[in-house]
């Protein structure tokens, strides 16, 4: 077993910044931007891969698999190698993700599944447990739990930032983790007195499908599956599209617990905001992370106009994607 090395990586502590150049576009009144994108990896879901293969490593495992569309399976392969781990990254054959040579790069070894994201972690799940690997996919209760804790993080560092609570924060949804762990951060700053409320929460995710953002425009305070025939999968909604969020049911009670908004981003309107945060800020963002400032661009117009606004960038720009521009 190799041993930890990870000790000297900067995980969290992510660039936050007034983005002034795009609160007059926006229509907002003040606007910081929480970027991801500065963890190892390139996403915010460093934050939970190093925390998840310490775990491994802690219960004496030399394999760990993961279901993923990517970047996770990169943060696992990345992670891994610091610590002595093989990894076994289950990915859908369809997609269209490049991350593989970056896991590849990592020593990980790619597992191709027939099928969605979710079969990945399903056929992930059973691999795992027939060869006694960890499991690290978000379908089990400890990854949920270590996942959301990790997530909390984000909340404290936006607070320690500002010196209080923003009014609402937008974050782009998938699984609804990310959400969800933002929420149970902020309720516990609240539970200790650190701030006097919570924000509301605002989730966006693809017109490609997903089940939060559909259950909570349907008034449903219980998540529902979508149709797996009707999920449409880009290039661009990837990190973004599924039919069963696996925190689902935790992101969905978050929005009703803060007075919360949900919304879709098309491809066309996700390229677009990226854009305009490489132009005005400099950053470079997947297409997908620009989806917490669509769902602002609405929000403002549908419901009401608060004083601070915080959008979650979840992650950078891949490197492999060449030029400067969204085609």
């Amino acid at each position: 077993m190799g041993e930890d090395s990870s000790s000297d990586l900067t995980v969290g502590g992510t660039i936050f910044v007034r983005s002034q150049n795009l609160e007059p576009k926006l229509s907002l009144k003040r606007l910081f931007l929480k970027f991801e994108g500065g963890n190892p990896t390139g996403t915010q879901k460093d934050r939970i891969a190093r925390i998840i293969v310490k775990r491994a490593v802690k219960l004496g495992c030399r394999d760990i698999a993961v279901g993923t569309c990517g970047n996770f399976g990169a943060s696992i392969a990345y992670f891994s190698g610091k610590m002595g781990l093989k990894p076994h990254i289950f990915i859908p054959s369809r997609y269209h993700t490049r991350t593989t040579e970056v896991i590849q790069r990592d020593n990980g070894v790619i597992h191709k599944v027939d099928g969605s994201y979710e079969d990945a972690v399903s056929v992930c799940s059973e691999v795992a447990e027939a060869h006694g690997w960890y499991n690290a996919s978000p379908n089990t209760k400890e990854v949920s739990e270590l996942s959301i804790s990790a997530y909390a993080k984000i909340s404290e560092e936006i607070c320690s930032s500002l010196g209080f609570a923003p009014d609402a924060v937008s974050v782009p949804v998938g699984n609804g983790t990310t959400l969800s762990g933002i929420h149970q951060g902020f309720k516990l700053l609240l539970r200790k007195g650190y701030i006097d409320k919570l924000p509301i929460l605002i989730a966006s995710s693809t017109l490609g499908g997903n089940p939060i953002i559909k259950s909570f425009k349907e008034c449903s305070h219980v998540i529902k599956d979508l149709k797996q025939e009707d999920i449409k999968e880009t290039e661009i909604n990837e990190p973004l599209v599924s039919w069963h969020a696996f925190d689902g049911q935790k992101a969905l009670d978050a929005l009703y617990e803060t007075n919360g908004y949900a919304t879709y981003a098309s491809d066309t309107k996700m390229k677009e905001y990226a854009r305009l945060l490489l132009w005005e800020e400099g950053l470079s963002v997947q297409p997908a992370s620009a989806a917490s400032l669509v769902a602002f661009s609405k929000y403002v117009r549908e419901v009401h106009s608060p004083e601070t606004y915080v959008a979650i960038l979840t992650g950078r720009r891949p490197y492999y994607l060449k030029g400067h521009t969204y085609a």
